[in-house]
């Protein structure tokens, strides 16, 4: 963790050393819960080794929002910054290991002028992640935004199932067979 914080965000290696000794390893089986719907999130957890689902939950259906892979920080971020109850589930899709950390403990944390960076960092990524997905879904067709998410993990397709990535691409499991078949053939 301590390398990824460094590269990413342009921390001292004592800095980082700290605000990793900050975070608690924690291991989650495929289909536990790290965010549960309804509850207010008070914890950001970083995934070592695994895949994370977020789903959001509505009154007439949910949709998968957003997948969490090794090397990325993963919260219902909402949820955190409002104190809110959580309109998000965030589950694991394989056996995960993550480095989580409390708001409380951030908030010690907050003496500290790198973890202002940080924050600041992560909301602009989130922003700018945000931004540019729904931007996909107004301007790409379905096959692109596929292409798109294979492109960040080639084996994807096969650590996540076909309905999940259509419900996240915002098509029919039947479209996304399509855009495989085509892809297969080469056309």
């Amino acid at each position: 963790m301590e390398k990824f914080l460094i590269n990413n965000f342009n921390i001292s290696a004592s800095d980082a050393q700290l605000f990793s000794d900050s975070f608690e390893r924690i291991n989650l089986m495929k289909g536990e819960k790290f965010i549960t719907y309804g509850q207010v999130s008070n914890r950001v957890g970083f995934v070592e080794k695994g895949l994370l689902k977020c789903t959001l939950i509505g009154s007439e259906k949910s949709v998968v929002d957003d997948f969490a892979f090794e090397n990325q920080f993963v919260a219902n971020y909402y949820s955190f910054l409002k104190q809110e109850k959580s309109n998000k589930e965030i589950v694991c899709l394989q056996d995960s290991v993550l480095r989580i950390i409390t708001r409380k403990k951030l908030e010690e944390l907050s003496k500290y002028p790198f973890i202002e960076q940080i924050a600041r960092q992560v909301s602009e990524q989130l922003f700018i992640t945000t931004s540019k997905k729904l931007e996909d879904i107004r301007l790409l067709s379905a096959e692109e935004r596929y292409l798109k998410l294979v492109k960040i993990d080639k084996r994807i397709t096969d650590k996540i199932p076909q309905y999940e990535i259509a419900s996240f691409l915002n098509v029919s499991p039947e479209t996304v067979s399509r855009i495989r078949k085509k892809i297969a053939l080469g056309s």
